[in-house]
């Protein structure tokens, strides 16, 4: 333990305790530090332990096994729940906490950063390039805040195994406690770095936290500075979108997606379709070519795609995301390298659909197969989010080969594409609901059904059986939405809901120019986050909490940052959409939306708004890589645009009926029944 008494650490940032608590959704409220592309990452428990080295796992218990525990004042109090974890900037992945025992007050600082042993210590900050072992530091800020001189104390100890009997950890062989006598007002500092690995011989106890908490600081807001800028009016929003961008690096391994760091720790076709797609549009391009890259390494012999096995939503997912680097980084040399694994996928996907013969009831769609998201695992079901990717596939392949100029294989897979909707139009006329269900057996939980619109549509956005799917999962399905999100059960559970698939929902309401409905939800999905803006897969809303400890989800990470950048820019084939489906309060006098070096399929673009007294300004730097064929603007008619805008179609719509904004959502959830 390094005393820093009497010198002020300028990056520990207290935080006054008289302000109120930020609103944290989750009674098991988990966070993660770590470095870009590592292969593992520490995890925070909801009581605040460390999870280092042995204590990989997502349950409570295994962190009581093995996990490094603070406790802090005279009564050496563990840290617990009751100390809400915040975020350094509201984004870095710098955790802060606060704790009080009598006048003194403990500003407590968990980051991530390389061995202080490196040789190229700023290489290491941006990947493994020295091996995947690192610091995790804890520093503490302890300063009496009463009229009368008090007594401090804090102490690090170590609970379970650490990784290696071998090589114990030197700095936690036995609990390592510091106290002062603070005078008032007076101040004292100490710090711990302990490696994720033991290290033999070395102990990193004297090691100064100051400028490798700089180091971090820079390094982060380093990376930022690069990549796409996207502020609104609302601070959880802004700050939740840099935290999302976040999340998608630490849980990176070598430049592969991973679903979370300590759970579903390993590549998902599913999952990293989104969260490619999630670097793309945040402009980290160079992540982004990275994460495109393992999609090849999971193709079959026969051409399908699989990261599950037998699962076939995959294969159109690879298409679909292959195809979307491209419409996004107008990298030709890099299409023409993946045009033929597309076309190979493509071609698997107009076989299988053949198998069944021509007078089956199901000819024309894909075999019976197990889906892990409908709930269906016994592989006899016929599952149309499969069929729904896999015609999403072969028109993304079709519009690869029309830019690579094969034009008759643009046109054959065109072709393949019309007869394969003709297949589910004549499969869903036998059945009688109004609704695309999750399989055509009408059994199994919603998922890839409702993905109709959205990345990209495979029917038209009036199409009444995607209007009767919205009715169904919001009013209908077990009771409808829950706190404006889909219900997710396969009837062994207790009731929960799952706000990263409700996204798909939301999204096509944005397609179908359903603002209020995409702003209000957007809100719900906010507000399903910890205060270090972590987002989860599944809630067991009744008590709060996310099932399986699946905190921080990558993918909920990933769906939440692509829906906020489509309400403000969102590409509709040939058409560029701006500002579609915002809530009217961001419009407000004084308020300003920024959107800097954001990419768009048509180029990279600026554009700034501000609230005024008689509407809303707008400066506009529109894409020029490939000018989009239309640009649409949409403002509520009581927000007037001031001055027309060059080659810009202003289209007004209904003001919202209510004002949506976070504080709203969090007393309209306050206000719920429990």
């Amino acid at each position: 333990m390094r005393c820093l008494k009497t010198i002020l650490v300028p990056f520990l940032l207290a935080m006054p305790l008289s302000a109120e608590e930020p609103f944290d959704y989750f009674d098991n409220s988990w966070s993660v530090i770590g470095l870009k592309d590592y292969a593992r990452g520490t995890r925070i428990t909801p009581d605040n332990k460390l999870m280092i080295g042995a204590s990989i796992g997502t349950s409570e218990k295994e962190a009581e096994k093995a996990s490094v525990q603070l406790r802090f004042g005279k009564d050496l109090t563990l840290l617990s729940r009751s100390q809400t974890k915040q975020l350094m900037d509201g984004w870095l992945p710098i955790i802060l906490l606060s704790a009080r025992d009598g006048a003194v007050t403990y500003e407590i600082t968990l980051w991530a950063t390389p061995l202080p042993t490196a040789n190229d210590w700023q290489k290491a900050f941006d990947w493994p390039a020295e091996g995947e072992n690192f610091l995790n530091w804890i520093a503490v800020h302890a300063v009496n805040n009463g009229p009368d001189s008090c007594e401090g104390k804090f102490q690090v100890e170590q609970t379970g195994p650490y990784k290696s009997s071998e090589h114990p950890v030197p700095s936690l062989a036995t609990p390592k406690s510091f106290s002062w006598s603070l005078a008032p007002q007076e101040s004292a500092e100490c710090s711990l770095a302990i490696p994720w690995e033991p290290v033999k011989d070395t102990d990193f106890s004297g090691e100064n936290p100051e400028p490798w908490l700089e180091r971090t600081v820079q390094y982060w807001r380093g990376l930022m500075s690069g990549a796409a800028s996207i502020r609104v009016p609302c601070e959880k929003a802004s700050q939740a979108l840099l935290a999302a961008h976040v999340c998608q690096l630490i849980a990176s391994d070598h430049g592969a997606l991973h679903g979370g760091e300590g759970f579903y720790d390993e590549f998902y076709i599913r999952d990293g379709a989104y969260q490619v797609m999630e670097l793309e549009e945040a402009g980290l391009f160079d992540s982004a070519r990275k994460a495109i890259e393992p999609f090849c390494d999971h193709q079959l012999e026969d051409g399908r795609f699989e990261s599950q096995k037998n699962q076939f939503d995959a294969n159109g997912q690879a298409q679909w995301a292959l195809w979307q680097y491209f419409r996004i980084t107008a990298d030709r040399p890099w299409l023409e390298q993946a045009y033929p694994r597309m076309h190979k996928a493509a071609a698997w996907a107009m076989a299988a659909r053949r198998r069944a013969p021509a007078d089956a009831p199901l000819a024309g769609l894909l075999p019976a197969a197990p889906a892990d998201g409908e709930s269906l695992w016994d592989g006899k079901h016929h599952v149309l989010g499969y069929d729904f990717w896999n015609l999403r596939g072969l028109l993304c392949t079709a519009d690869a080969a029309r830019i690579l100029g094969k034009t008759d294989e643009a046109a054959l897979l065109l072709k393949e594409a019309d007869e394969y909707r003709a297949a589910i139009d004549r499969a869903w006329k036998k059945l009688d609901v109004p609704h695309f269900p999750p399989s055509w057996e009408k059994a199994g939980t919603h998922w890839g059904n409702t993905e109709t619109l959205w990345p990209t549509p495979v029917f038209p956005a009036d199409d009444p059986r995607v209007a009767a799917l919205m009715q169904e999962v919001r009013e209908k399905h077990l009771g409808g939405f829950a706190e404006g999100t889909i219900r997710w059960t396969d009837g062994k559970i207790e009731p929960a809901i799952h706000p990263y698939m409700s996204a798909y929902t939301t999204m096509a309401s944005l397609v179908r120019d359903e603002d209020e409905k995409v702003a209000e939800e957007f809100y719900w999905c906010l507000l399903h986050s910890t205060a270090t803006h972590a987002f989860p897969e599944g809630i067991f809303y009744k008590r709060r909490f996310a099932w399986s400890n699946t905190i921080p989800h990558v993918t909920g990470a990933s769906n939440y940052a692509l829906l906020l950048r489509h309400m403000l820019i969102h590409e509709q084939g040939g058409e560029l959409h701006l500002l579609k489906a915002i809530p009217d309060g961001w419009l407000d006098e004084g308020r300003e939306i920024s959107l800097e070096r954001a990419p768009t399929h048509f180029g990279p673009m600026n554009l700034r708004v501000q609230g005024t007294a008689q509407g809303v300004c707008v400066t506009l730097d529109p894409p020029r890589r490939e000018p989009p064929a239309r640009i649409v603007l949409h403002l509520p008619a009581s927000r007037p645009l001031d001055t027309p805008l060059e080659r810009v179609e202003v289209v007004q719509r209904n003001p919202q009926g209510r004002r949506i904004d976070f504080p709203e959502i969090i007393a309209e959830y306050r206000a719920l029944p429990r």
